[in-house]
């Protein structure tokens, strides 16, 4: 097994991306965030003149690795694969949606959601009240941090004081 030989005088920067060639003659491109694709020369010429117009005017841009004849395959069958027990199981599915609503956990969930909606239309409704309770509940919040905040100084002071003696 041969190992790969990246040449660094055969680099440059194309695109915002460095690209070397290895002794195989294969072209590894590292883009700015670090990367790493490795591409044939048909791949390459390939993104090359996809991106010509990008590369005239010295814009960045993103080397892409196309999908295999393989793996185009594995899409299509595992997309008529999910397509085909839709189809098949659409009825054992809406029945697990309809006991999922019935069971004690989806009646939790439809009470909270059912709360938001109902917190919502009410902002909307009265927005200087729903202002209001916002701005006590704030006022509140800064009330409790700002008097935390002094005690902790004060137990501090008083600590350092204790010092002096």
């Amino acid at each position: 097994m041969k190992t790969e030989m990246v040449s660094l005088t055969n680099s440059s920067v194309i695109g915002g991306n460095l690209v070397q060639i290895d002794n195989k003659h294969r072209y590894h491109v590292t883009d700015k965030n670090g990367k790493k694709k490795i591409l044939t020369k048909d791949q390459f010429d390939k993104n090359i003149t996809e991106n010509k117009e990008k590369l005239a005017s010295g814009e960045e841009f993103k080397f892409k690795k196309p999908m295999t004849t393989t793996q185009k395959a594995l899409l299509a069958l595992g997309t008529i694969g999910v397509a085909v027990s839709a189809i098949f199981y659409h009825k054992n599915i809406l029945n697990f949606f309809k006991n999922l609503k019935s069971s004690e956990s989806g009646k939790q969930i439809e009470k909270v959601i059912n709360e938001t909606i109902d917190n919502a239309s009410e902002a909307v409704k009265n927005p200087k009240t729903t202002a209001e309770k916002v701005g006590d509940a704030a006022k509140n919040i800064t009330e409790k941090g700002t008097t935390a905040v002094l005690n902790f100084l004060d137990k501090t002071s008083n600590f350092l004081k204790g010092f002096k003696k």
